[in-house]
């Protein structure tokens, strides 16, 4: 039988990149698929750029979002609601799939019918496909929860292929999010013990863009950013500490935890600072002289007093020691991709 996998994406302002993505869409060797589109309110001519693919291939719905709150999490939700495959996977509209991305992701998922939902490799480029050559990640054998509480995911959100039914039982995307969506979802599914694999022994099927404006670059270190950072902190905290995960899971969450922190303070988040450390006081992950550690930390740069040097140096050394950091895979040069190119498959618009 053959299953339907609807492409999820959500759009904003992409007009001159999407029709790229779209015949990478089109060029694909699995025909039994559905492209969900939905717009988040594109002020440039997106809308009419969408409309134009949906006259072209009856496959691509289009949509515009109809509901609060604004984001892409938001809009792939609705555009999940809407859709009628079999399986899910998630695409945005300046990334490229290989043309033998969907035929291999369901064979593997047809392979193994236990699974809910299968991790795949993929490739980074910046202007032109395989200009890069680096992996959005490799694989180890460290536990996968470990690694995302270190910030170093093996995957994000369109490095998988899931079964539509488990991706809404564990709730779908969180829309009050605006970043940190995709570590959030696969904490949830690892913890929740939804069953998956990794068939990183496959060809990388996924081009991602590396771009410099991308909603997930832009306004990094905005308090809005922060503060969904720390839900996702806190969530972790209160899932793992309940269920009495192992002390490793804890430790790894101390360099999360950390790191959020610390960014709070140097950014002059203070106030949302201390707040998040009486969030999480309850759940142990640190002493009572760390956490006082930490708080003085954040004194000393709320009064100015960082400028006493040997002051800051001697805090910011015992902070450091809390959560020392730990090396990353991300975008390691290790693989030499298939030949494939987008040139002069552009839409006609």
């Amino acid at each position: 039988m053959n299953k339907v996998v609807s492409i999820i994406t959500p759009s904003f302002n992409r007009s001159s990149l999407v029709g790229e993505t779209a015949e990478s869409i089109l060029s694909q060797t699995y025909p039994h698929w559905e492209w969900m589109i939905v717009d988040d309110g594109s002020t440039d001519n997106s809308w009419e750029v969408l409309q134009a693919l949906a006259k072209r291939d009856s496959r691509i719905r289009i949509f515009k979002r109809d509901r609060e709150p604004k984001g892409a999490c938001a809009c792939r939700n609705i555009a999940v609601e809407k859709s009628t495959g079999d399986y899910l996977i998630f695409l945005d509209t300046d990334d490229i799939m290989a043309p033998f991305c969907l035929e291999q992701r369901v064979k593997a998922m047809q392979q193994q019918p236990d699974m809910d939902f299968i991790i795949f490799s993929m490739l980074l480029f910046k202007k032109e496909l395989n200009d890069t050559n680096r992996l959005w990640n490799v694989d180890t054998d460290e536990d996968e929860v470990l690694r995302i509480l270190r910030d170093d995911p093996i995957c994000q959100g369109t490095g998988t292929l899931w079964k539509k039914k488990t991706f809404v039982d564990i709730g779908m995307w969180r829309e009050d999010l605006r970043v940190w969506q995709d570590m959030e979802l696969h904490i949830r599914a690892f913890l929740w013990s939804v069953k998956h694999t990794k068939r990183m022994d496959l060809p990388p099927d996924v081009y991602l863009r590396m771009s410099d404006d991308s909603l997930s670059r832009i306004g990094f270190h905005a308090l809005p950013k922060f503060k969904s950072r720390i839900e996702v902190c806190v969530y972790a905290c209160k899932t793992i500490v309940e269920k009495e995960f192992p002390q490793a899971y804890r430790d790894s969450l101390r360099q999360m935890v950390c790191d959020v922190f610390l960014g709070l303070v140097f950014q002059n988040f203070f106030k949302e600072a201390l707040d998040f450390l009486n969030r999480i006081k309850d759940f142990v992950i640190f002493t009572k002289g760390e956490r006082k550690d930490l708080k003085n930390f954040l004194l000393i740069h709320r009064y100015k007093l960082d400028k006493i040097k040997a002051l800051d140096r001697y805090l910011f050394q015992k902070v450091s020691a809390i959560a020392p950091r730990v090396g990353s895979s991300v975008g390691t040069l290790q693989y030499t991709p298939q030949p494939f190119s987008t040139k002069g498959m552009m839409v006609a618009i």
